[in-house]
C-alpha cells in the first residue's frame, strides 16, 4: 500500500509545475588578468530586470582600486558600485530596463591591489537578490558564488587605454503625473563597453544655435527636469566614460504649440481641398445636365 502511494505521488510529481533552476552570481578573477575580479550573472534562462548585492572583503588581504562598469548588462543604477576599503565593502543596486536573458553576463569588474603575498582569499556576500522581469517585481530565486583568487603581489598585468566613445542611445521627451508634478522631462541612458558611464551632461540650447566652447553644460541625472517646459530649445545629452571619452545625443526642439498649429493647418489644408473637388463635381454636373438639356431642346 505505501508503494503504491509513493508511486502515485512521484508519478502526480511529474505533471505538477516545478522550478530547478535558479538565477547564478558568481564572483571569479578575469581570465586574462588576476587583479580584476568579475560579477557575472546567468538567469538560467528566466528575465530578471533588477539586481542588488552587497559583499564584504578582508582589508588586510588586499584593496579595491576601482569598480567599472563597462560593459554591463546593468544600464541603470540605482546605488552606483561603491566600495569603502575602511569598511572592507562593496555594494551596488540597478535596473535592467526590458529585462535581460544571459548564460554570462558581466554586472561589474572590480579592480584589486594585493597586500599579501601567497594567499588566497575572496569577497563574502552579505545579501543579494534579483528581480524577475514579470511586472509584478517577483524575486528570482538566485545564489551566490564567490569563488577563491590568489593574491599575486608584484604581478604584471597589460593595460588598455580606452579610447572608445559610450555607446549610441537616444533621450526620450517624457510626460508623466508622477514624475516632476506631470512637468517635461528627459529620459536618457547608455552603456560604456571599456571604463563604463561616469557622468552625463545636459545642455539645452535656442534652437538652431550651435554649440561652443563657452556653452554651459550641466552635470544631470535621468530623469532631468527640463529647464525650458516649451520644448522650443534644442537638446543636447553628453555621455562621459571614466577615461574622458564621450557622445553627444541630440533632442531637436519640439513645439507642441507649433505641432499643433501644423496639425492644423494640414486639417484645413484637407478640408479646403475637399470642399473644392465638392465644388467642381457640382460644376461639372450642372454643365452636363444643361447639355443634355439643350441637346433635348434642340431635337
Amino acid at each position: 500500500m505505501k508503494r503504491s502511494l509513493f508511486i502515485l505521488g512521484f508519478v502526480g510529481m511529474l505533471f505538477l509545475p516545478w522550478r530547478s533552476f535558479a538565477s547564478v552570481m558568481t564572483v571569479r578573477p578575469s581570465p586574462g588578468n588576476p587583479l580584476a575580479i568579475m560579477v557575472h550573472l546567468n538567469t538560467e534562462g528566466e528575465n530578471v530586470n533588477a539586481l542588488e548585492a552587497h559583499f564584504t572583503f578582508d582589508t588586510n588581504a588586499f584593496s579595491v582600486s576601482s569598480i567599472s562598469d563597462g560593459g554591463s548588462i546593468v544600464n541603470l543604477w540605482v546605488e552606483t558600485p561603491i566600495f569603502s576599503n575602511t569598511s572592507g565593502t562593496v555594494d551596488f543596486a540597478g535596473i535592467i530596463p526590458g529585462g535581460e536573458s544571459t548564460a554570462d553576463g558581466t554586472i561589474i569588474t572590480i579592480m584589486i591591489v594585493p597586500k599579501e603575498a601567497n594567499a588566497t582569499t575572496s569577497f563574502t556576500l552579505v545579501s543579494a537578490q534579483a528581480l524577475l522581469n514579470d511586472g509584478q517585481g517577483t524575486r528570482a530565486l538566485l545564489s551566490v558564488i564567490s569563488n577563491p583568487f590568489p593574491l599575486l603581489t608584484g604581478t604584471a598585468v597589460s593595460s588598455t587605454i580606452d579610447t572608445q566613445a559610450p555607446d549610441p542611445f537616444t533621450p526620450e521627451i517624457g510626460q508623466e503625473q508622477n514624475i516632476f508634478n506631470g512637468q517635461y522631462f528627459l529620459a536618457f541612458s547608455t552603456t560604456d563597453q571599456r571604463s563604463g558611464i561616469d557622468h552625463y551632461e545636459v545642455l539645452e540650447m535656442q534652437a538652431g544655435m550651435k554649440i561652443g566652447a563657452s556653452s554651459s553644460w550641466q552635470v544631470a541625472a535621468s530623469p532631468y527636469l527640463l529647464k525650458d517646459q516649451t520644448l522650443s530649445s534644442d537638446i543636447y545629452v553628453r555621455a562621459v566614460d571614466r577615461a574622458g571619452n564621450f557622445r553627444i545625443a541630440e533632442v531637436p526642439a519640439e513645439h507642441p504649440e507649433l505641432k499643433a498649429r501644423v496639425a492644423r493647418g494640414g486639417a484645413e489644408t484637407l478640408f479646403g481641398s475637399i470642399v473644392l473637388l465638392l465644388v467642381i463635381g457640382i460644376i461639372f454636373w450642372i454643365w452636363k445636365w444643361r447639355r443634355k438639356k439643350l441637346s433635348r431642346d434642340s431635337g
